[in-house]
Parts: C-alpha cells; sequence; structure tokens
C-alpha cells in the first residue's frame, strides 16, 4: 500500500487541489482561515483516507468514481449533518452509487474514509455469502459501540503505517468487516423530509446558484417559506451557524474564488466585491479577515 498523501493545509484551495481522486466543492464557514490534515494509502482495491479538520465546511461534491465509499467517525466526532441523517460516531456511513458528498461539519472533524473498487466489493460480496452487497441502499449502519471501535482501530493502524504489504493486508481485512457490517447490520431508515430540512435546502440551493444573494433575514424567510424563528434553528442545527451568517460566508467565499482568478495588474478588491453584493468595505475586510485569516489584497496577488 502507498502513501500518496501526507499533509498539513492552512489553505482550502491547496486542500481541494491536491486531495487525490475526490471532487470536492467545500465552503469555509467556520472562522480562523483554514487548517487540516490529509493522508491517504492507496492499493490495487482500496483507497483509504484519514482527514482532521479543524474547521466548519459546508461539504459537497463526489466520492472517487468506480468505487464504493464507507465512512468511520473519529472516536471525538460526536455528531455531524450527512445526507439528511444526523450522525454519531456509532454509525457507519455508505455512500450511494451516485457518489454524491453532502454534509455539514463543525469544528475538529475527523474522518476515515474507505473506498473499495466495485469489481472487489462484488468479489468480496460472493466470497462472503452477501449476495446483492455491490446494490445495497442503505446508506447509514448502527453498529454497537464494541465494533465501531474495532473499525476505527483498525482503519487508524493502517493509517499510521507507512503503508507497505502489512497495510494491504490489513485494508482488506477492514473491507470485509465492511462489507459484513453493511449487508448484516441494522440500517437507520433515511428521516422524512422535515420542514426545516426543506427550508434550509432552499436557501442553500439559491446560495449557491446566484452569485450575491441577499442575507437580510426578511428576505430568505421568504425564499425559503418558514418563520424566522423556523429558519434560525434549522440552520444551527445543520450549520451550527445562523442562515444569515451562513449566507453572507457563502458570499465571502465567492470572493476568495473570484480574487484567486483575478490579475491583479487588471482587478482590485473593491469592484469584486460590490459586483458580489459588499457595498460596506471596511465590514466586508473585517469579515474576510475575520474567515480566512487574512486581507482580501493577500488573496488577490497570491499565487497557489
Amino acid at each position: 500500500m502507498q502513501i500518496v498523501l501526507n499533509t498539513r493545509f492552512n489553505n482550502l484551495e491547496q486542500f481541494i487541489d491536491e486531495v487525490k481522486h475526490w471532487d470536492l466543492d467545500f465552503r469555509l464557514l467556520g472562522t480562523g482561515g483554514f487548517l487540516g490534515h490529509i493522508k491517504q494509502l492507496i492499493s490495487q482495491d482500496v483507497l483509504i483516507m484519514h482527514a482532521r479538520l479543524q474547521r466548519g465546511l459546508d461539504q459537497t461534491g463526489a466520492t472517487p468514481p468506480g468505487y464504493r465509499t464507507f465512512v468511520i467517525l473519529g472516536k471525538d466526532c460526536h455528531g455531524f449533518w450527512w445526507r439528511g441523517y444526523q450522525v454519531t460516531n456509532n454509525d457507519l456511513l455508505v455512500f450511494p452509487q451516485s457518489n454524491e458528498l453532502q454534509s455539514a461539519s463543525n469544528a475538529d472533524f475527523e474522518v476515515f474514509t474507505i473506498s473499495v473498487r466495485e469489481p472487489y466489493l462484488e468479489q468480496l460480496g460472493e466470497d462472503l455469502g452477501l449476495y446483492g452487497l455491490a446494490k445495497s441502499t442503505h446508506e447509514v449502519i448502527r453498529l454497537d459501540s464494541r465494533t465501531a471501535q474495532g473499525l476505527r482501530a483498525l482503519a487508524g493502524m493502517i493509517v499510521k503505517s507507512a503503508g507497505g504489504m502489512a497495510a494491504v493486508i490489513a485494508a482488506q481485512e477492514l473491507s470485509e468487516r465492511l462489507a459484513i457490517c453493511t449487508a448484516r447490520g441494522l440500517p437507520r431508515n433515511r428521516p422524512s423530509m422535515r420542514k426545516r430540512d426543506l427550508a434550509v435546502d432552499r436557501v442553500v440551493d439559491y446560495c449557491h446558484n446566484n452569485s450575491a444573494p441577499p442575507y437580510g433575514l426578511a428576505e430568505l424567510c421568504r425564499i425559503a417559506g418558514v418563520s424566522e424563528r423556523t429558519l434560525q434553528y434549522a440552520f444551527k442545527e445543520r450549520f451550527g451557524i445562523a442562515p444569515n451568517v451562513y449566507v453572507k460566508r457563502c458570499n465571502l467565499n465567492s470572493v476568495r474564488q473570484f480574487l484567486l482568478r483575478a490579475d491583479p495588474e487588471k482587478a482590485n478588491v473593491k469592484d469584486i466585491a460590490m459586483d458580489l453584493g459588499f457595498f460596506h468595505l471596511g465590514q466586508f475586510a473585517a469579515d474576510y479577515r475575520k474567515l480566512f485569516s487574512e486581507p482580501p489584497s493577500t488573496t488577490l496577488v497570491s499565487k497557489l
């Protein structure tokens, strides 16, 4: 098994660019600039990643194509929102065949992801008598604490290793255990979409599809179709922040992307900020520095 990445990051864009095989589209929601550590190991059939991310993130994107991806939460990662579920560290997460990633993580987020090539997973199912495993639609499997701790310990041992054949054998054992848990474990039913879940989704979709969405609460409530109290509670539950704060920080992430792509000889911070709805430039600069730990002028001239 080969180590393909073992890096600490303080830049979200570098992190997204360097993570192997995943298609990530993350937005920074927690203040203080991005901080994270990623280690990835790969063999012929299994890709294992350990991620510890120190800031809150809105996570979207896709898992590696041609693989089925499982997620084991770190022992101190007690819960987060994932694809409509509020999950805990006794849950085994199984990505659907669509590979869609959609989650909201808080600070000090730790996971192990195990991506198993689909032909290998199908062969495992046949060898273990778990027919139909590869086509399973279960997304969250509730484990007893001892089983969850055992999976976590084996994944941690692989991640701490220097790779090699011992890690390959351990990754095969882990894949077998995950297959058995998925086939024989107790799946959690997908919760029905509550009014507040739908309200959050409406605002998030609007925010992601508009270059300068408003972040006044009255307008966000109109978009969501719910009361201010409902919307406030719903965003706190999923993202840990108020809806207007979420939208403002998404807008700041959009500004950052424009600044990174702009030609510093031709562009300026003021025009980009105002084009994206930031008209009070002093407050914009303070909010930007708080979120990314650097002034917008530094971002404009940086070269990743």
